[in-house]
């Protein structure tokens, strides 16, 4: 078995350590190997066949990079071809929701997905993939 040296926040390691346990896990590590297989999972199912609609969510917020929606708008214009709908909404204290709705295959998903993952001031992505009809 491979071992690999991983940094998390603080945060993140005191609610691992204030879960696994329950959750019947005997460690840290099952606890990232189950994690990584569910990750691994969730994409190969969003890869699927063809074109999909994909839900994108970005969570960003200013405090850490003022210029982080205006990074987000640049990729939503580079890939602005496969887009049906943008949503921004500002949430308060820094934080802005961003929503797009797009038609897409899976490799361009993929690029969409680590070009908006690159950009500083992004908190979390998340993507939701529907299937079309046939």
């Amino acid at each position: 078995m491979g071992v690999i040296s991983i940094s998390v926040p603080d945060s993140l390691l005191r609610r691992v350590d204030e879960i696994y346990e329950s959750l019947g896990f005997s460690g840290r590590s099952e606890f990232f190997r189950e994690a990584a297989r569910r990750m691994l999972e969730y994409f190969e199912s969003l890869k699927g066949g063809g074109y999909r609609i994909f839900v994108i969510a970005i969570l960003s917020d200013h405090s850490v990079h003022h210029a982080s929606d205006r990074r987000i708008l640049d990729v939503i214009h580079e890939y602005q071809p496969i887009m049906k709908a943008f949503y921004h909404q500002l949430l308060g204290d820094g934080l802005c929701i961003n929503v797009a709705v797009l038609e897409a295959q899976w490799p361009q998903l993929s690029r969409i997905l680590g070009d908006l993952r690159s950009i500083r001031g992004v908190v979390d992505v998340q993507v939701i993939g529907f299937t079309l009809r046939s």
